[in-house]
């Protein structure tokens, strides 16, 4: 090969974009992936799974919204918290308290490795939940919120299977049932999700606020509640037609409506979340 070929395809390389990367990380025992973009625009994401879930979510929803916010120069960390998911056998010892004490401990990390960046959260139904709570107690570490199937409580009077496993395992330490798998509810986690709602924290949450979900969702739709009690004009929410808690991801073929999701929320971080104070 001519020398000048040799420097021509060395050029090539050097002018064409990275592709951005997952980084597997830990931190103060927990596991996670930080996304980084190829060209940082000082922008980043904090995903927060639902229950029983993973970093990655159903469906590799999450892995694949944080391939779309890196797209778009946006990073993004996702984490597995502890105490819940097929890593423990679906023993669920996890607590609301250590939902937040975790998120907190990742925010930290975040904030750590891009500690100029301009920080949104995502969160995916208990994940919701845990997203509200954390943004109402911290009101400065969030510009941008996004919810997915949130719940507004743990429980539903729409699965009965759940509540009569949660009232044994309130009465004897623990409780089995069948749900996608077989699901062992432990004392703490219900106690602690107890008279808990949601939306007690929205209202000092001062960010944007955007929230999605399906009109099959078997949890009871707030997102009307939701958008009459968060402070800002920046707020909005969409309703996917057909569309169930986890957006149909496991069905064959697979329905377009995961992509719209993934779609909507890059769209709504890309605007909102500013790399720059307003």
């Amino acid at each position: 090969m001519r020398l000048s070929a040799v420097f021509g395809a060395l050029l090539l390389c050097c002018t064409l974009p990275l592709l951005a990367a997952d980084e597997s990380v830990s931190f103060d025992g927990l596991e996670g992936k930080l996304h980084l973009p190829s060209v940082s625009t000082g922008r980043a994401v904090l995903l927060l799974h639902g229950f029983n879930g993973t970093m990655d979510e159903v469906g590799n929803l999450y892995a694949d919204l944080a391939a779309e916010l890196g797209r778009r120069g946006i990073a993004s960390l996702r984490f597995n918290y502890s105490g819940e998911g097929e890593r423990v056998d679906f023993i669920v010892t996890s607590t609301l308290d250590s939902r937040i004490r975790e998120t907190e401990l990742a925010y930290a990390y975040l904030k750590k490795r891009l500690p100029d960046d301009r920080i949104g959260v995502n969160g995916f139904s208990l994940g919701g939940l845990t997203a509200m709570v954390v943004a109402g107690q911290h009101p400065d570490w969030f510009d941008t919120m996004v919810l997915w199937s949130a719940a507004e409580g743990m429980g539903s009077h729409n699965d009965p299977v759940y509540a009569k496993a949660a009232q044994k395992a309130v009465r004897e330490g623990r409780a089995a049932y069948q749900d996608w798998t077989r699901i062992t509810l432990t004392r703490d986690f219900v106690v602690s999700f107890a008279a808990v709602s949601a939306s007690h924290w929205l209202p000092a949450y001062p960010g944007a606020f955007f929230a999605i979900r399906g009109t099959r969702d078997f949890l009871a739709p707030m997102e009307r509640e939701w958008l009459g009690m968060v402070s800002t004009d920046s707020k909005s929410s969409l309703l996917i037609g057909g569309a169930d808690h986890i957006f149909n991801v496991l069905e064959t073929p697979r329905p377009d409506y995961g992509r719209q999701v993934i779609e909507a929320t890059a769209d709504r971080f890309d605007a909102t979340l500013s790399s720059s104070p307003d």
